[in-house]
């Protein structure tokens, strides 16, 4: 069991320069909205390094990596620090596996634990999901700024709420009833963090314009715990149902531009919990969405037209999907349409 360092400060500048001192020549994965968060305090530590700057060019895809890796190889780069949200983290880490080098991973955003997760998301270059590519280990150190996760705009800290929920359900409805083997037992433990903190404390962090106590536990669940979790875990137990439910509306154009990945998988978990019959839980989940608005009917992630020409694609990629299987549940293919459209789109 590989586990990332972590650092999480108000400031994590004076830690980052210590850790980078002994590299001489970095590879900097980035977007384009968070270089420009990170620029000033991060070109000061680089000063006295060589370094080249590489946009992750927008998805997190097998051919855009394949069409730049030879350029890449050639520079001999010692260590990659990949900055900004998943995709771009995710494509920093893809860089790890084939590059064979360290990496350092800089959130910019609270919105998914792709900065300590073993895992990349992969995607087509038209935006919809193609698979999950397990590294060979997870990032070799984190670096959470905490001042600008507080800065960036609150709507991804607000998907990350829901991504992070999604941990505790999906991991805890496929291992129920199960003997579980030690790794596996001290993540199951460990998500009860990812409800319990996003319930007790989400609201509150979603308001905070300071670094307070629980904006911290918050952004830590959400970056930190979740893909402590994830690399703990047997793999069968890495995605279920609200996991799927996004990945398969992502052949919906709009659903991939205008809707976030947590925000999208919260929905799937009211999905999946009235498919366990666990309907007190239900009701606590939905008015705690309400309370902060996200969504809780399919008509406020797609629209009906859409969604009713991609349906059955959508249905069979759903149902057939690797995060889908061992689900413990007996249903039916219309039980779960009329489940997930119930009162929401036809």
């Amino acid at each position: 069991m590989i586990l990332t360092d972590v650092y999480m400060e108000s400031s994590i500048w004076k830690s980052l320069a210590e850790e980078i001192k002994d590299y001489k020549n970095i590879l900097v994965i980035h977007g384009t909205k968070s270089l420009e968060a990170v620029k000033q305090d991060l070109f000061k530590i680089l000063s006295n390094k060589d370094f080249s700057f590489f946009h992750y060019g927008d998805e997190c895809s097998y051919s855009f990596l394949d069409y730049n890796l030879h350029d890449l190889e050639k520079n001999n780069y010692d260590l990659i620090i990949g900055i900004g949200g998943g995709k771009a983290i995710d494509l920093s880490k893809l860089l790890m596996d084939k590059l064979d080098i360290p990496l350092f991973t800089v959130p910019t955003i609270a919105s998914t634990c792709a900065a300590v997760s073993y895992i990349s998301v992969m995607y087509h270059e038209n935006h919809v999901f193609q698979e999950l590519y397990f590294l060979k280990r997870p990032p070799h150190k984190t670096f959470i700024n905490l001042e600008t996760i507080l800065n960036a705009p609150k709507r991804y800290l607000w998907a990350g709420i829901g991504d992070t929920l999604a941990k505790y359900y999906e991991m805890n409805m496929k291992a129920e009833g199960q003997r579980l083997n030690f790794n596996t037992t001290m993540g199951e433990k460990l998500s009860l963090l990812c409800k319990e903190s996003m319930l007790n404390y989400g609201a509150s962090a979603l308001l905070a314009t300071e670094v307070t106590q629980d904006f911290e536990e918050v952004a830590g669940v959400i970056l930190v715990t979740t893909g402590i979790v994830s690399n703990l875990i047997d793999f069968k137990y890495n995605g279920a149902l609200a996991h799927s439910i996004f990945d398969s509306l992502t052949q919906i154009k709009r659903v991939e531009e205008e809707h976030l990945h947590g925000e999208v998988v919260a929905f799937g978990i009211l999905v999946q919990l009235e498919l366990e019959k666990k309907f007190d839980e239900l009701e606590r989940l939905k008015t705690f969405y309400k309370n902060i608005k996200l969504p809780t009917d399919l008509n406020e992630v797609v629209i009906r037209e859409e969604y009713l020409e991609k349906k059955e694609l959508v249905i069979g990629k759903i149902l057939d999907s690797a995060a889908y299987s061992d689900i413990p549940l007996n249903f039916t293919r219309d039980e779960f349409i009329a489940i997930l459209e119930k009162n929401r789109i036809c």
